[in-house]
This record gives structure tokens, C-alpha cells and sequence, in this order.
């Protein structure tokens, strides 16, 4: 996942170098404060081993990287907090010729609360309907922090991977955002497990438009 991830971001990077003639100079574009929820199995329907739902908080930060009058590139510079509740449900994702097979299914099989702390970076495509409406799409990884062992993914160093598209409306210095996005957070096989955690949702931002 994680290499897919490289071979896009370095696409889109190619792509904006070679659409602008001069790199403006770096600007502070917006901050604000992102709110949302997502789970494994809503809108998308994936494996179905595990339940996995979780609330997301992030700090949101936007920068410029290059301007035209229809579109923008924005780098994006994002702490995040998820709080997710996880259980698995499959009750033969353990194996029974696993040592301590059944002991590892009853703890994984009880219902957990998770925290996960996120620093993630990234790109942001805008193109501008009007003066005050846009549309994006975000694409941005980063290094993650995850407190609780579980079945799929193991206690400690991990990384959140997050695309999206959305709608932004400004109003004077405030802006508004709602998007959708997938979410995968696994340990780029650095720890065992690492079958990966996903999730799809919707997000809700408030900014402040430093412009």
C-alpha cells in the first residue's frame, strides 16, 4: 500500500512541476480544526474479520506550493488523533495450529478502544469553482503512533496513509470543508502483525483564511 502511495505523490509531484513556469514563494494559506468519523465496513464494504470505527480529530494546516488562477497545489501538514474501537469477529482469522491460538482469540475477540496519534504530510489539489467555492483532493501519509496490540496490526511505530476529496466554501476569513476519505494504517511490515487497519468516512473543517 505504502508503495502505491510513493508512485502517486511522486506522479502528482511531476505533474505540478511541470505545469507552473515559476515556484512561488512558500505562504501560510489556512489553519483550522477537522473533525470526522470512519469505519471499516459503511460505505465500503472490505474484509469482514473485524469491526473497526473511529472518531478523528486533526489540526489542519495549509500551505502554498503553486497558484493559477483555476487551480492551486497546497501542502498539507496534519497532527491527528484517532479513537477508534476495534474487535476481531472472525473467529478463525487465528488459526488453531497457532501456539496459543485460542488464548490470542479470546483477547482479540473482546472489544478494545484504541488512541492513535498521527503526523501526517502531504499534497492538496484545489480547483476553484468561483471567488469562494472549490473542489480538492488530498493525498498525504505520515508516521503514527498506535497504543493497543490487535490481531492486524501490532502495538508501537506504524504508519496513517489518507486520501480524500472534497468541497471547500469560503466566507470572508472563514472557510468550510467536507470531505470524504479511506484511511490505511499499517507498519510497512517493521512489526508482525501487519495485516493493515482501513477505514472510509467524512470529515468536517472549520478555517481560518490567512489570505
Amino acid at each position: 500500500m505504502r508503495f502505491y502511495f510513493f508512485i502517486i505523490f511522486n506522479l502528482f509531484f511531476s505533474i505540478s512541476i511541470s505545469a507552473q513556469e515559476i515556484l512561488p514563494k512558500f505562504k501560510w494559506l489556512r489553519s483550522g480544526i477537522v473533525v470526522g468519523i470512519a469505519s471499516q465496513n459503511n460505505l465500503i464494504k472490505q474484509e469482514w474479520d473485524y469491526t473497526y470505527e473511529t472518531q478523528i480529530f486533526k489540526f489542519s494546516n495549509h500551505f502554498n506550493w503553486s497558484k493559477k488562477r483555476k487551480h492551486s497545489w497546497e501542502i498539507l501538514v496534519e497532527p491527528s488523533y484517532y479513537r477508534s474501537n476495534h474487535q476481531m469477529i472472525n473467529y478463525w482469522f487465528i488459526s488453531h495450529t497457532v501456539p496459543n491460538g485460542d488464548a490470542l482469540r479470546a483477547k482479540y475477540m473482546q472489544p478494545k478502544t484504541i488512541n492513535e496519534y498521527a503526523l501526517n504530510a502531504g499534497i492538496i489539489y484545489r480547483r476553484f469553482l468561483n471567488v469562494q467555492a472549490s473542489v480538492f483532493a488530498t493525498l498525504n501519509s505520515g508516521p503514527m503512533y498506535i497504543d493497543t496490540d490487535t490481531e492486524r496490526l501490532k502495538k508501537g511505530f506504524a504508519f496513517s496513509d489518507v486520501i480524500s476529496i472534497g468541497y471547500n466554501y469560503k466566507w470572508k476569513k472563514i472557510s468550510f470543508d467536507a470531505k470524504f476519505m479511506f484511511r490505511h494504517a499499517s507498519n510497512a511490515n517493521l512489526q508482525k502483525p501487519n495485516y493493515g487497519l482501513n477505514a472510509a468516512g467524512f470529515e468536517f473543517g472549520t478555517f481560518y483564511e490567512f489570505n
